[in-house]
């Protein structure tokens, strides 16, 4: 079986001194087999700028969606574009890239700096075709990536940061690569890459940047899977089956719920020892079992994974913590795919009426959980035993 390929994407911009709104636009969208990026430029700055920018993103996006062919796209986008009738040139310019699960891309330009691609770390030359969509010339360039490549486009913002300060020709596209290089190490995310790209861009602004600057990252990988386990089966006959079934799924498996574990434990013949050093005083400690990445107590700790998905999005922002509520919302954030097992299981100790009533809406916060994430374009799939 082939390496399954993930498109992680991430994108930041800044806007020109001065201005509220940015006059480029970033896009990002699933589509079926894949992901397209589209990143525009509007004329000048400001809320025109922006506008057009805008409409130039949503047009392209709307169209890719629907499966309109590539060609039929940038044809669209060229007739639709107005052009200033003084300057002689388009209110607007567009990157579209269309990377298919299989490692197909499709990248257009249209006034844009080139796209840089790299390869093994290093950018690789993209060979393009010049054609012509009425009175405007499209480069255009098919290209086959593998996990570890990535591809970055970026607005002139970012090409002309420092320009007459502290570069005198600018930032320019060799020196952009060059410094790329630096950046795209295994685990750096797509995120991160384009924030330091526009941070540093705005660095040699001095902090007033003299154009809109926007980042758009496209990281290749492989696709990361996580099973989580949580309750056991209403069947108590269908314990062993449901296990086998959790420990022979592709990648990390999790379990939360002092039973479930205990029930996976037995059936692997192994221990579950207790991480004492792991505990605070909101959140029971962890515990660990050879064979799953990561085992916590039940319901407690899924109502607080729960609180922390809502209000984290950037997963770099519970690296290091080890309470059991961080490290699950941690694994959740890091997985692309993730099944979940939810057992329904009545468990006595949350039917005594002294206990909060928080304690007895599993279902409910699991569920949330999975809603969340598909939210945040994760794919999701939730089994009831």
């Amino acid at each position: 079986m082939s390496e399954q390929l993930f498109i992680e994407s991430g994108g930041a911009n800044i806007s020109k001194y001065g201005e509220i709104l940015c006059g480029d636009s970033l896009s990002v969208a699933p589509i079926e087999g894949g992901k397209i990026m589209v990143l525009s430029d509007g004329l000048g700055s400001g809320v025109k700028a922006n506008i057009l920018a805008t409409l130039t993103t949503k047009i392209a996006t709307r169209l890719m969606e629907r499966g309109l062919p590539l060609e039929e796209v940038v044809d669209t986008l060229s007739d639709t574009l107005p052009e200033c009738k003084v300057r002689k040139i388009a209110y607007s310019t567009f990157t579209l890239l269309k990377v298919q699960d299989d490692g197909r891309v499709y990248l257009a330009e249209f006034d844009n700096p080139p796209t840089f691609f790299l390869k093994r770390g290093y950018v690789s030359e993209l060979h393009y075709k010049e054609r012509v969509y009425g009175t405007r010339k499209i480069r255009e360039a098919h290209v086959h990536v593998d996990a570890g490549d990535w591809l970055v486009t970026v607005s002139d913002g970012e090409i002309h940061a420092g320009i007459g300060g502290l570069l005198n020709l600018g930032w320019d596209w060799e020196k952009i690569a060059k410094f790329l290089e630096t950046q795209v190490y295994e685990d750096a995310s797509a995120q991160k890459v384009a924030q330091v790209l526009v941070n540093q861009a705005n660095d040699l602004y001095e902090n007033r940047p003299g154009d809109d600057t926007t980042a758009g990252v496209l990281k290749i990988r492989p696709k990361r899977f996580a099973t989580f386990m949580i309750g056991p089966p209403v069947n108590k006959g269908e314990d062993r089956e449901v296990v086998h079934r959790f420990l022979d799924q592709p990648g990390r498996r999790i379990v939360s719920g002092g039973t479930t574990a205990g029930i996976v434990g037995k059936t692997v013949e192994k221990d579950v020892i207790v991480d004492l050093s792991s505990m605070t005083d909101k959140i029971p400690p962890t515990g660990k079992l050879d064979g799953v990445d990561l085992v916590t107590e039940g319901v407690h700790t899924v109502n607080h994974c729960l609180e922390i998905l809502q209000t984290v999005n950037d997963i770099d922002a519970l690296v290091g913590e080890r309470d059991g509520a961080s490290r699950l919302a941690w694994e959740f954030l890091y997985a692309d795919s993730i099944s979940i097992l939810l057992g329904q299981a009545i468990n006595p100790a949350h039917l005594n009426p002294n206990l909060p009533q928080e304690m007895g809406f599993k279902s409910r916060s699991v569920q949330a959980i999975a809603n969340l994430l598909k939210e945040r374009g994760k794919e999701v799939t939730l089994e009831i035993h």
